[in-house]
């Protein structure tokens, strides 16, 4: 009796078959996936950045860095607080290529620059009265720093001098007013001096003072110098007798 041969299963040659096919088919579908992903980002994301910018007008797709750093406050040298002078010298330090942006009673009066090695220089015209200084920085990114403030006060009138018991010519009596008393009054703060003789003046404005007298004729002068240096004198003759 003969035997027969074993066939191959013929699901098993279809398994195969079909196996090489998906194969096939993955390879296809990553290549193409990847060859769409490059042609996206090299290809197409550029057109689309360049026509998003031309859109909103700038047609620059380079990104910079903003600066947000305000300046330094500008430092300014000692300035005086009172003066007769109409113009003054403004200097000081800031941050270098920057701007100091200067203001005299609420208005912006100039925009000084500062060189490379970081100081400013401005001569500034004054008001009569009191002038309130503001500085401030400014970089070209337009930040700006917080203001500094100083006040000056331009004063071109002589101080007052005002005397309550002193006249030119006047005869002073008897022996216990030999040390006489002077009172009067001129400009707070100002400096006062009796013949060479300091006199201290009160925040007021008011003084007093003994002056010693010599039998006869006495020159009594009166210098008064404000703190923006005006000047008054007056010099009286008073005649002492036992």
């Amino acid at each position: 009796m003969k035997r027969q041969k074993a066939r191959r299963p013929v699901s098993s040659r279809l398994a195969r078959s079909q196996g090489k096919k998906i194969a096939r088919q993955s390879a296809g579908m990553i290549f193409f996936s990847i060859t769409g992903l490059l042609v996206f980002l090299f290809i197409l994301m550029p057109r689309i950045i360049d026509i998003f910018f031309r859109f909103l007008g700038t047609g620059d797709i380079s990104f910079k860095e903003v600066d947000t750093v305000a300046p330094q406050i500008p430092i300014v040298l000692p300035i005086p607080e009172s003066t007769q002078e109409s113009s003054i010298s403004i200097e000081g330090y800031g941050e270098a290529a920057s701007l100091v942006v200067i203001i005299n009673n609420g208005e912006s009066i100039e925009e000084v620059v500062v060189d490379d090695e970081g100081s400013f220089q401005y001569d500034l015209v004054l008001e009569e009265g009191e002038n309130k200084l503001g500085f401030y920085g400014k970089d070209e990114t337009e930040n700006e720093s917080d203001v500094k403030e100083i006040y000056v006060n331009l004063d071109t009138e002589a101080p007052s001098l005002e005397l309550e018991n002193i006249t030119d010519g006047q005869e002073i009596l008897s022996k216990e007013n030999q040390n006489y008393s002077i009172q009067g009054s001129t400009e707070a703060y100002s400096k006062l001096h009796i013949n060479d003789r300091s006199v201290y003046v009160n925040s007021e404005g008011s003084f007093k003072s003994s002056y010693y007298l010599k039998e006869g004729d006495n020159t009594l002068k009166f210098i008064v110098e404000d703190k923006a240096g005006n000047i008054t004198e007056q010099e009286f003759t008073v005649r002492f007798r036992y």
